[in-house]
């Protein structure tokens, strides 16, 4: 973006100077200030610099050109330059580059502080001078403006990488000896750039005579050995059996003391990002105040509470300066749900008739248009149309015109009928003018589980209940993320939904493993690969709509539900059961559907498959390529740039499978560690590029769910990863065969056998045994806990540095996991009990102490991130600071539906901006039409649609309370900088 005054994209004085004439605001106001930013193309240099996408510059100087790709390119040539109704593509994609993508003020264009240098993020819409974020340039500090738990998450892919990087190199001991002769005499016929050569695979295998091996058939009996078990007549007459087993032994002293170093060396590795994040966390707080450092929420307000100047002057007494906000939210959801839909079906409706002003409180006029359309229609209607209608009707798809004209006169009819209802008070956000004041409310309103429940002040002062009411109060967190309609839902609502949803995440594991068994046996181990990196990709998408099913207070909460239930798939899928399924003795096998080589095409896959699937994501392909050039209403074509689905959550996953997936086959495969650091490098970067360039817009989130996959699944990751390699020592060489003692007689009458039947139904001609000496069977399949031979009594199959590598294992396994128990879980027990009888929020107590020496008292008294920063709330209004206004994000919709009465207040205080303010008229009128209130007329309106202060109705102050309540009090200073 230049720095001239006025920039190829910037808006200029011709599209104000329409806005200040206008004498309403209409429904594509946006229109605009896009028809200013959709001319001139920019040139090739401008797209290499990051000012404009790589696609933006195809369409615009090639592709919108072509008749095939863009249908509506003659008409588009027919338009006047300042139609501002056109649809074109260079619209669509001016809106995709200002209010989808992500974009940065330049220079000196806002009067804010500059904290990243040059990186403040601007809000969606805004008329000053920006420019898109560099994915090169852009620091992780900068990162932070979308959530510090997103900072968080690429901070994180850099440590792992860094760390992989130098674990791997401690291992190279391991990789050199699994590619040497003295494990594998015929490693030497592996290419010198097969990967496998380095891996825990045996390509020498030798014939042997096996006692007791007829009764354990089983063992061998699967598409993965049934070639390695035979049986033949020998020399007496006799049957014997055949197995065909591997030389090679992985559990050597050495190399598994390597691998516990790698192990080691990881987890303090690992241990010291994790406090270096839990600073970092705090820096980043500090560096980003924003309004959860200065609100906080009743969670049990009374239910007639509305009266925010009661709220005002309940908590005045704790503010070191003022209660500058207070949002109370109504259980309104019903209410909410019957505006939102309602509004759907006109913008469908509105979609269908082709007219974007029609008037739909004309019944008749409708009524006539949606007549003439359905016939149209029914002449059209194509065979397949005709066949396939009933299923997209029964899938809620494929509603008639007229269908959606009733059900539009329905819900308004349903809407009327709510509003003479009350609703009662879910929920309370007070906003201080200072963090001090939030943290010293926090604090004397501290009350225990006990006195919650039984409403008694035992540890509180009488002077921190409310009318009488113990107050559960806590932080709240950030206003985006806040769901609205969730707020009057009971914890134990919340929690069988949630159980509901597990159990059928449980069920897709089975199915998917059902699945992901049938393509690995029955056509290929890459097809198990490419398989299971697309279900990998979509599951995400699945799991989404199941939560949707779920309600939570916040979106910090909904993304650890759907972490876990995503986790898991993944894990379960990647990680647990590749080992599962695999037969025993096929553990160390060189077949492509083998263990080792599974793991090494699935490795490939997440290194290029994953990366390519989320860059080439289909649906958004199609909608910016395909409908957009074909979209007949700017609403339709704004659609089409709404940018792709992405979650935190989701993202901490794909991190913590890797992590999962390299530690429990680094014993097989200890190349795995440069592997996945690749893996996380090709992430951190088209993670980047993906957030910078293509992905939606998310709610801002805090370090909840970063701080929530760090205590839980990376260190959970850690100990299952130490377990499984414990047994893999303790189960090596995975044959199933022990050499016959001294006292037992094991000599076979013959090393040449002829005829040998295989277990997969072919006959070998001559098989010839490596010497006379047969071997008995000896279940190595044993699992017990810990892992050590102590357990089992004598194993005949283990060497003795094999014994003591086990012991060794084992036990700190074992360790392992009761430091975890009771580091992680004993401790949320711990406060579970003292929670009880006690207020768990402390500010002052202890925090030079927890700061200095670690987790455990920063576990047990939650404080506040961060010291105070002795900066107002008022401040930061507009750039960092935004109030708890609210609103509803509903896909399909450019800006969230706000759900309150906004007149009082200052519109900065919203966390998105209308570009189109009207410098004329009272600023809150340029949300109107993005307000649910004025949707269907009330009787507690204080004033129509679009109408300012001067054509106020009087309103019936004994009306119902029906929609949340927000109230501003801006302090002194602030109200003179306004004047």
């Amino acid at each position: 973006m230049s720095g001239s005054p006025r920039s190829p994209r910037s808006p200029s004085s011709t599209s104000s100077h329409h806005l200040l004439n206008k004498d309403l605001l209409s429904p594509n106001e946006i229109n605009v200030v896009l028809q200013q930013l959709s001319q001139p193309p920019m040139g090739i240099t401008d797209a290499g610099l990051g000012k404009e996408t790589w696609s933006r510059y195809l369409v615009e100087n090639y592709f919108q050109y072509w008749g095939w790709y863009n249908p509506n390119a003659k008409k588009t040539s027919n338009a006047g330059e300042n139609d501002i109704e056109e649809v074109t593509l260079s619209k669509g994609w001016a809106f995709f580059e200002y209010f989808t993508l992500p974009r940065k003020y330049c220079g000196d264009a806002t009067t804010g502080s500059d904290k990243h240098g040059s990186y403040i993020r601007a809000r969606a819409g805004e008329t000053a001078e920006t420019e898109l974020y560099s994915v090169l340039f852009t620091p992780r500090s900068a990162l932070a403006d979308w959530g510090i738990g997103v900072s968080m998450y690429f901070s994180t892919l850099v440590a792992m990488c860094c760390i992989f990087i130098l674990v791997g190199c401690l291992n190279i001991a391991n990789i050199l000896y699994y590619s040497s002769i003295e494990y594998d005499p015929l490693t030497t016929k592996w290419e010198l750039l097969n990967i496998l050569r380095f891996s825990a695979v045996c390509m020498d295998r030798e014939w042997v005579v096996c006692e007791g091996c007829s009764d354990q058939k089983r063992y061998w009996n699967s598409i993965f050995a049934n070639e390695y078990y035979g049986t033949a007549i020998d020399s007496q007459g006799e049957e014997v059996t055949l197995i065909n087993r591997t030389t090679c032994d992985m559990a050597q002293f050495d190399q598994g003391m390597w691998n516990f170093g790698t192990l080691l060396l990881l987890i303090v590795c690992i241990t010291a990002f994790m406090w270096y994040l839990s600073k970092l966390e705090v820096r980043f707080d500090e560096d980003n105040t924003s309004a959860p450092d200065y609100t906080l929420i009743v969670k049990n307000p009374p239910a007639d509470a509305y009266d925010a100047e009661e709220w005002r002057d309940f908590f005045e007494k704790y503010a070191s300066k003022q209660v500058t906000l207070c949002t109370i939210a109504l259980d309104n959801e019903r209410l909410l749900r019957k505006l939102v839909q309602r509004r759907q079906d006109m913008k469908r409706l509105r979609s269908r008739l082709e007219i974007a002003d029609i008037n739909f409180e004309d019944k008749e006029e409708v009524t006539a248009m949606v007549e003439e359309i359905a016939k149209r229609r029914e002449k059209k209607k194509s065979c397949l149309g005709k066949l396939f209608n009933p299923l997209l009707r029964c899938c809620g798809f494929g509603m008639t015109e007229r269908e959606l004209w009733g059900r539009y006169q329905s819900t308004t009819e349903a809407i009327k009928e709510l509003q003479k209802e009350e609703f009662d008070v879910s929920a309370v956000y007070i906003t201080f003018e200072t963090e001090q004041g939030q943290r010293t409310a926090l604090e004397a309103l501290n009350a225990s589980r006990t006195e919650l429940i039984a409403n008694t002040a035992i540890g509180l002062d009488p002077s921190a209940l409310f009318r009488g009411k113990v107050l559960n109060v806590g932080e709240a967190s950030e206003p985006t993320a806040v769901r609205w309609m969730d707020l009057n839902y009971s914890s134990i609502s919340m929690g069988l939904r949630t159980s509901f949803t597990l159990i059928v995440t449980l069920g897709l594991v089975a199915l998917s493993a059902f699945i992901l068994n049938l393509c690995r046996t029955r056509v290929g181990t890459m097809l198990y690969a490419v398989i299971l990196s697309t279900l990998n990709f979509i599951v995400p998408f699945t799991t989404r709509i199941m939560v949707s099913y779920e309600k939570h207070f916040d979106e910090g909460s909904m993304q650890r539900s759907l972490y876990i239930k995503i986790t898991l798939f993944r894990w379960m899928n990647t990680a647990i059961i590749t080992r599962l399924i695999t037969p025993f003795v096929a553990t160390l096998g060189v077949n492509s559907i083998d263990m080792i080589n599974t793991i090494n095409a699935l490795l490939i896959s997440e290194t290029f498959m994953t990366p390519l699937l989320k860059y080439f994501d289909f649906f958004q392909i199609m909608d910016r390529h395909y409908f957009a050039p074909r979209a007949t209403t700017l609403e339709e074509l704004y659609s089409c740039f709404t940018g792709g689905w992405w979650n935190l959550a989701e993202r901490f996953t794909d991190f913590t499978k890797i992590l999962l997936l390299a530690i429990i086959y680094a014993p097989f495969m200890p190349l795995i560690y440069f592997f996945c650091a690749l893996i996380f490098m090709i992430q951190y970067w088209m993670d980047k590029f993906l957030l910078l360039r293509s992905w939606s817009k998310a709610p801002r989130l805090g370090t909840e769910t970063a701080r929530f996959s760090r205590k839980y699944f990376t260190t959970a990751a850690i100990v299952l990863g130490s377990i499984s390699s414990a047994y893999a020592y303790f189960q090596s060489p995975f044959s199933q065969l022990c050499d016959c003692s001294e006292d037992e007689s094991c000599i076979a009458s013959d090393t040449t056998f002829q005829d040998v039947l295989l277990l997969n139904g072919t006959t070998v001609s001559s098989v010839e045994t490596s010497s006379n000496k047969a071997v008995k069977f000896c279940n190595m399949y044993i699992r017990p806990f810990p892992p050590v031979p102590d357990r089992v009594g004598p194993v005949s199959w283990m060497a003795d540095g094999q014994e003591w590598l086990s012991r060794f294992w084992g036990w700190f396994c074992l360790a392992l996991l009761v430091t975890y128990l009771f580091v992680i879980w004993w401790n949320q027990l711990v406060k579970f009990v003292m929670a009880c009888w006690k207020g768990m929020y402390k500010v002052r107590h202890f925090s030079k102490f927890a700061h200095t020496f670690g987790f455990i008292l920063h576990y047990l008294l939650p404080q506040p991130a961060g010291v105070d920063q002795r900066k107002d709330f008022s401040s930061g209004i507009g750039i960092e600071s935004f109030g708890y206004i609210p609103q509803l994000v509903v896909p399909g919709f450019h800006f969230p539906l706000l759900a309150c009465d906004i007149d009082n207040i200052n519109v900065d205080l919203i966390s998105w901006r209308n570009p189109n303010i009207d410098a004329t008229r009272e600023p809150y009128l340029a949300y109107d039409d993005y307000n649910l209130i004025f949707d269907v007329p009330h009787e507690g309106m204080n004033r129509c649609k679009n109408c300012d202060r001067t054509e106020m109705n009087t309103g019936n102050e004994k009306s119902k309370h029906i929609f949340s309540i927000v109230k501003h009090w801006p302090p002194e200073w602030a109200l003179d900088k306004q004047d």
